[in-house]
């Protein structure tokens, strides 16, 4: 019987479609691998066959987990059956985004995006400016700044705009931007994914439809979750893709308090880092992470091993019929 992944999707578009690419990354890597519970329907694209809940089988639950190995095992049949708990945002396993692009085409709807000589920038906020998770958090004024010094474009800020403070403080501090509300989940994705040069922000959506673009310039700011220094499990820094530049931020723990708040306000430019200030952070977060993912792979080889008696009944539980 061919091996099977079950994946848990959780979050919003931008969670499902890093956790189906490391899907596609592991079928890739393994003949037959059949993977089941994910749900894209912007592409028509579903995958079922098992339950969803899965409480006793080997799960992938680390978001730096060694899919070399998993793959090992998977072809070596000591993983048949696995849950992916998590997503494994490690950007250099899933390779270049084209194999993406044609999976997750482009749909013929019209968007508002950024036109010649200007520059999308994306803005994420609604519930992280209410602190809902620390490695999250809106942008310092002074990456746009940055970015707008850099590429000499004009700005068109687009996204999650409204009458919050920081959609307010964008507004009052470029007042010469064009501003384009929120075009709903597919349109946001698609005016990002169009647009030939864009500044994503700190999310997942942002993050994936900048990658899947095929703009001449793609700025991150390295900041919360996107920063190595910050989340050394992370690795969404692609320096290996010439359209990116990176922008160097300490770490910041996101909690909206008067001071963080103060400082958005900050228009100081921030800077790009070189090459080899980009791979020191890598260096330094693979060092960190060393030992964790050592026990990290230990526990699934347990964890494998260990169902390896009752997987014939695991997969009668799990099938839905």
């Amino acid at each position: 019987m061919n091996p099977a992944l079950i994946l848990r999707p959780h979050g919003r578009l931008g969670n499902h479609i890093l956790q189906w690419a490391t899907g596609q990354t592991l079928a890739r890597m393994v003949p037959g691998l059949t993977l089941h519970g994910f749900d894209l329907p912007h592409w028509g694209l579903s995958g079922g066959g098992y339950r969803r809940r899965q409480w006793f089988l080997p799960a992938i639950t680390q978001q730096d987990t060694d899919l070399r190995l998993v793959a090992e095992m998977m072809r070596a049949g000591t993983l048949p059956l696995a849950r992916l708990w998590c997503m494994v945002l490690q950007a250099d396993m899933w390779g270049e985004p084209e194999r993406f692009r044609r999976l997750l085409p482009l749909s013929g709807r019209e968007v508002q995006t950024a036109g010649a000589g200007e520059i999308l920038l994306n803005v994420r906020a609604d519930e992280i400016l209410r602190a809902r998770h620390p490695d999250y958090g809106p942008i310092p004024l002074g990456f746009y700044m940055s970015v707008l010094r850099n590429t000499g474009l004009r700005p068109v800020f687009m996204g999650q705009l409204g009458a919050d403070d920081y959609s307010c403080l964008l507004k009052e501090s470029f007042p010469e931007a064009r501003f384009i509300p929120s075009q709903g989940e597919l349109g946001d994705f698609e005016a990002m994914r169009r647009a030939r040069h864009l500044a994503i922000s700190v999310s997942t959506f942002s993050w994936a439809a900048g990658w899947l673009s095929e703009a001449e310039s793609v700025h991150m700011p390295l900041l919360g979750f996107c920063n190595p220094a910050q989340r050394p499990d992370i690795s969404l820094v692609p320096q290996w893709d010439a359209r990116y530049s990176f922008y160097g931020f300490p770490t910041r723990k996101w909690k909206a308090t008067d001071a963080q708040v103060a400082a958005l306000r900050d228009l100081t430019p921030v800077p790009v880092l070189s090459a080899a200030e980009v791979e020191d952070l890598h260096a330094r977060a693979r060092e960190l992470r060393k030992e964790a993912r050592m026990a990290d792979q230990a526990r699934l080889v347990r964890s494998a091993r260990l169902i390896r008696p009752i997987l014939a009944g695991l997969r009668r539980v799990y099938t839905v019929r």
